[in-house]
């Protein structure tokens, strides 16, 4: 369970879903943490916790749409680690809404919170990587960043943007010793998931993908040879076609 040890991980949006699994993971792992999203109560939360597999894990707690926040998170991680090697975007939003009925601000909302965000941490973790010429960076986009889904227009486009975001730096960064992964997961077992006619026991009982399931999935995109790299990873659980 050692397979990331001595790395150095950000994680955004590491407060509850995926980015929760994926910090008990890792932290299991071995691997040292810098977690950050809004809810502080539940950042310490995780961080104590992630803290009992023996690692050294912190927190900040900041809205992922400032660009303070990442220059922040950045900063704690080179103060605290001197290194980044892993990136984790993660922060993340949706809503289930038909283009009428889509305001500018909703429309705003997601992009700043699922591209603003991912743009502004990778763009500050990058230097900190090229120093080391070795690094991961992950985007979390969606299966709805592969086909477009009816009454999610502003969450679709904003996934898409994440898949071209990856496919460019791929291209950019790859020669720097930085590998690029755009996850796109089916839907989760999570919170996220609840609301619009969704019960929270609704999904639970789903069949949707787990915290577990991503986190293992990242976890074998962050432990490749130094020879490989995968590009692009679409996870669906067994229970759900598309």
């Amino acid at each position: 369970m050692n397979e990331l040890k001595g790395k150095v991980a950000i994680i955004t949006g590491a407060s509850s879903g995926f980015g929760l699994g994926t910090a008990y993971k890792f932290a299991q792992a071995g691997c040292n943490l810098i977690i950050t999203a809004r809810n502080e109560e539940k950042l310490k939360a995780v961080t104590k916790k992630c803290q009992e597999f023996g690692n050294q894990s912190f927190y900040f707690a900041g809205d992922a749409r400032d660009e303070t926040t990442a220059q922040k998170v950045v900063q704690l991680a080179i103060e605290k680690f001197h290194k980044i090697d892993i990136l984790i975007n993660n922060a993340g939003i949706g809503k289930l809404l038909s283009i009428e009925d889509t305001s500018v601000e909703d429309f705003n909302l997601i992009m700043d919170t699922n591209v603003k965000s991912a743009f502004c941490f990778t763009k500050y973790a990058v230097p900190e990587m090229k120093k080391q010429h070795d690094g991961q960076i992950i985007l979390t986009s969606s299966v709805t960043g592969i086909k477009g889904h009816a009454d999610e227009t502003a969450y679709t486009c904003s996934k898409f943007a994440l898949r071209g975001f990856g496919q460019a730096l791929d291209h950019e960064l790859l020669d720097d010793g930085i590998r690029t992964c755009v996850f796109c997961p089916h839907a989760g077992a999570t919170n996220f998931e609840v609301g619009f006619g969704r019960t929270k026991q609704g999904v639970q009982e789903s069949g949707f993908l787990t915290p577990e399931d991503v986190a293992s999935a990242l976890l074998s995109v962050c432990t490749q040879p130094k020879h490989s790299r995968i590009v692009e990873l679409r996870l669906a659980s067994n229970n759900v076609k598309y």
